[in-house]
């Protein structure tokens, strides 16, 4: 009876939850290859059923932390599988020296023939490295590095962050900077002043040159010096593509799962034929792509709730937890500023961690905020209370 009380429990999400479910028919109908898209709203269907489950088990903080150990053994494991089944990319040469030599052991997976791309294992990778590190912080602090559970999360997160670097993914690489920048400026006013005064600085200089100058320099300039050669512009095409299709199919979409093919039928892209279109390189063009405009709000609000979630469990927590409430918010900020450059899509297969991290991080809030009700329980109705049954009487 508790564990279909936990199941029956409303969350946050389960608006936009709803609001994508019922667009799933619509994208179908709009489809022009159920063969494409039925896989990824299957995909989407098990994902939502992982996070009701997970937030159903998760339910105290001894539950909490089981669930952590195994989410953070999935994306140690994922970090071991990228080792051996990358399919590497040559854009820094040092880095290259380096991936020359690892072994490739895993070819011929469905969707990842060659070998996973490193874009999307660098993607996975930032919904576990910020919580590897604000953990292992907290083990620091604690004088609890070099204990048995402080060894085991060390040599982790030296897995899972040497992968990330190694994927040499720029939207990666970035969303993690800006992590570590809002973590600076959530600890230190300076930090968030210098942050905000780099940021007027560039915006300045942006409008100043002007947006010719902005694609030169992104596209020659130091980029290439230190991180090879650019893709801007293959980026802006492919948005510029996306954007025509969401024109196009505004409230239905193009039918989850084919961007990759209505998108080289009906417009000119100026791409080589032979690259595949997996994805709009934009993880909201892609929710709008595949489930139009409303699936792209219940998108928006999967994002703005869990942040909310996120944000009052970060006010509340203390110890463990509170490190723990860092690390998720270090996530959704490396995770969102790799979304508007990359995407893992609604329906992908490794897109399963994320749907738990959206349910740790649920689960988070409530079991933080459970000893905060309590209280106020305890201590009885607020005067503010009081004066309100009195005025509606």
């Amino acid at each position: 009876m508790t564990n279909l009380r936990q199941w029956l429990r409303g969350t946050p999400l389960d608006v936009p939850i709803a609001l994508l479910v019922l667009m799933l028919p619509v994208s179908l109908w709009a489809s022009s290859d159920l063969g494409l898209s039925l896989p990824k709203v299957l995909g989407l269907l098990l994902g939502i059923a992982v996070y009701y489950s997970t937030l159903a088990y998760a339910r105290d903080e001894r539950r909490l932390r089981m669930t952590l150990v195994f989410y953070l053994a999935l994306g140690t494991l994922v970090a071991a599988l990228g080792l051996v089944g990358t399919r590497w990319l040559d854009k820094n040469p040092f880095l290259a020296s380096i991936t020359d030599h690892l072994p490739r052991l895993i070819r011929g997976l469905p969707g990842a023939g060659q070998g996973f791309h490193p874009n999307e294992v660098a993607g996975v990778l930032l919904w576990v490295v910020p919580v590897q590190w604000a953990l292992l912080a907290w083990l620091w602090c604690e004088k609890q590095a070099a204990t048995r559970r402080g060894i085991v999360m060390g040599l982790a997160t030296l897995l899972t962050t040497s992968i990330l670097f190694l994927t040499q993914s720029r939207a990666a690489l970035l969303g993690l900077g800006v992590a570590l920048l809002a973590w600076g400026a959530w600890r230190d006013r300076r930090v968030h002043v210098g942050v905000i005064l780099l940021l007027l600085v560039a915006l300045a200089v942006a409008v100043w040159r002007g947006p010719q100058w902005v694609n030169d320099f992104l596209l020659s300039g130091v980029a290439p010096e230190a991180l090879g050669e650019s893709h801007w512009d293959f980026r802006l095409e492919v948005w510029k593509t996306a954007l025509r299709g969401i024109h196009d199919f505004p409230l239905t979409g193009m039918g989850i799962g084919t961007f990759r093919r209505v998108a080289r039928v009906l417009y000119p892209v100026a791409v080589v034929p032979t690259f595949d279109l997996a994805h709009a390189h934009n993880a909201f063009l892609q929710a709008a792509l595949d489930l139009g405009l409303l699936g792209l709000l219940a998108y928006l609000a999967l994002w703005w709730q869990t942040a909310r979630s996120a944000w009052r469990a970060l006010r509340q927590s203390t110890g463990w937890l509170r490190a723990l409430a860092i690390g998720f918010a270090g996530c959704l900020v490396s995770s969102l500023v790799y979304s508007c450059l990359d995407t893992i899509a609604l329906g992908a297969r490794p897109g399963l961690l994320w749907w738990v991290m959206l349910a740790l991080i649920v689960a988070l809030e409530r079991i933080v905020a459970a000893p905060v009700q309590q209280a106020g329980a305890e201590r009885g109705p607020t005067l503010e209370q009081v004066e309100n049954r009195h005025a509606s009487v």
